[in-house]
């Protein structure tokens, strides 16, 4: 169900009443709404997400006895086991097929026959954090299967995160019971779920068809055209999946559950470490925390650094999907942030230390970086390598007074100057708010309706899922 449709609105004041009614009874009623939710994507993928969770708890309470320790790796085999034949068979198949030139007989059928299960990454990740966590003593492992089932499944941001640690969720799952949801909770989910509901409807779909036809079209592109290409799904990507952890956040805070911030503005962003600090923050922290630190982070020297840097990045890519343009993908932003580091040894010069803290550097960078981001979601969108190596070669060769001349640009300047605006409405909240409410009551109540009458009438025309429901 996607948050915008009727269904899914009927599904959730239906969950909301008997909510608030009844405190005592609020985990058992989300565990039955999580259930149904994902029962819409399929009979079998519900049974498969049942049978993975009932295993990894039972893993979960065995560890706790010392002799049964080693479970842990059989919970992470399995785990890595699941997502791997479900999301990576037929991509290994394949590789192995073009690296041997041995023809596999059966990979046509294997890849009839699988259907990856809807958010498979997402609650993946969240098993196998929770086995970490309770291993390293972090957590301790719930007693409750039923609270262990809400904390994997719940449906908010079960499909595309954003990726929640079991000491975030499990206290707050906990307080439920005894919680008394306020108004100005309601008031403010309502707030940042409309904020996603505009970003996806007023522009992630308007942005869709533009990004999809002009892919579509690659090899016939102009270099001007690959930029705007290259722009629009930049664009789209940030409105659609920041649209769906906003809603995920709004509906957290209707339920009286605060989930965790997944995007603070990336494209403002100066560098690339910055902007892992900005995009998908949860997943940047599960690459650092389970990965990175695990491969041994910054502590054995600066080569073994950087190998850890590159290869948790390339295994960011690979999780984004089962193609080698995805797995390229994470490993120019591994290089990108190695990089960075290596720059950062310039800072041993005072004036480029002051250089870097000034507001005029900090916008050409910005602008410059952005630029870089924009020519990397270029892999990420391209069904081929040879692809992307095309429209990049393209973009290299493009000139720039015909880029900014390109009618375009007027489109792709506002939506960079509305991520800025979204930036200063989001940092300075109380502030915007105080403002808004000097605006008076009747054109406030305008404004509400024209924007309800805005997306009503947008909603009717083509819509499309979520960009990171396929992974």
């Amino acid at each position: 169900m996607w948050f915008h449709s009727p269904n899914f609105l009927v599904f959730f004041v239906l969950l909301l009443i008997p909510f608030y009614l009844f405190k005592n009874k609020r985990i058992a009623l989300l565990a039955a709404a999580d259930v149904l939710f994902y029962a819409a994507s399929g009979f079998g993928m519900l049974l498969l997400f049942l049978l993975m969770s009932v295993v990894n708890y039972a893993i979960i309470r065995a560890m706790k006895y010392e002799k049964w320790r080693w479970m842990f790796w059989l919970g992470i085999g399995i785990n890595v086991f699941n997502l791997a034949f479900f999301k990576y068979s037929v991509f290994l198949l394949n590789s192995l097929e073009a690296a041997t030139g041995f023809d596999i007989g059966f990979k046509e059928t294997l890849a009839a026959q699988i259907v990856l299960p809807v958010g498979i990454s997402f609650y993946t990740f969240e098993f196998i954090s929770y086995l970490i966590d309770v291993r390293r003593g972090i957590t301790e492992p719930t007693r409750s299967f039923l609270s262990y089932w809400v904390y994997v499944s719940l449906f908010p941001h079960l499909i595309a995160g954003p990726i929640m640690r079991g000491d975030e969720l499990f206290p707050q799952l906990d307080a439920l019971k005894d919680k008394n949801i306020r108004w100005p909770e309601v008031k403010y989910g309502l707030y940042i779920f409309a904020i996603g509901l505009i970003k996806k409807i007023a522009f992630a779909d308007q942005l869709a068809p533009i990004a999809n036809s002009l892919f579509a079209e690659a090899e016939t592109l102009t270099p001007v055209q690959s930029w705007i290409a290259a722009y629009a799904f930049c664009f789209q990507i940030y409105f659609d999946f920041s649209a769906y952890s906003d809603m995920a956040i709004g509906l957290g805070y209707i339920l009286g559950i605060k989930l965790v911030q997944n995007f603070d503005s990336p494209y403002i962003s100066s560098n690339p470490s910055e902007f892992w600090r900005r995009w998908h923050i949860t997943l940047s922290r599960w690459i650092r925390d389970y990965i990175y630190i695990g491969l041994g982070g910054n502590r054995r020297g600066p080569v073994r650094t950087q190998f850890n840097l590159l290869a948790a990045m390339l295994i960011s890519g690979l999780w984004h999907g089962a193609m080698w343009t995805f797995v390229l993908w994470g490993g120019i932003h591994g290089m990108l942030l190695i990089l960075h580091k290596w720059s950062l040894a310039l800072n041993r010069w005072s004036w480029i230390a002051r250089l870097r803290k000034s507001v005029p550097y900090r916008i050409a960078a910005v602008a410059v970086f952005f630029h870089v981001i924009t020519w990397t979601w270029v892999f990420f969108r391209a069904q081929s390598l040879e692809e992307a190596f095309g429209l990049s070669r393209k973009m290299l060769h493009a000139d720039w007074l015909s880029l900014l001349r390109a009618p375009e640009m007027i489109w792709v300047a506002a939506l960079f100057v509305l991520h800025l605006f979204e930036y200063v409405i989001r940092r300075y909240e109380a502030q915007s708010s105080k403002i808004w409410h000097f605006v008076p009551f009747p054109v406030r109540s305008c404004a509400y309706v024209a924007i309800a009458l805005v997306l009503t009438y947008l909603v009717k025309g083509a819509t499309y899922e979520f960009i990171y429901f396929q992974f």
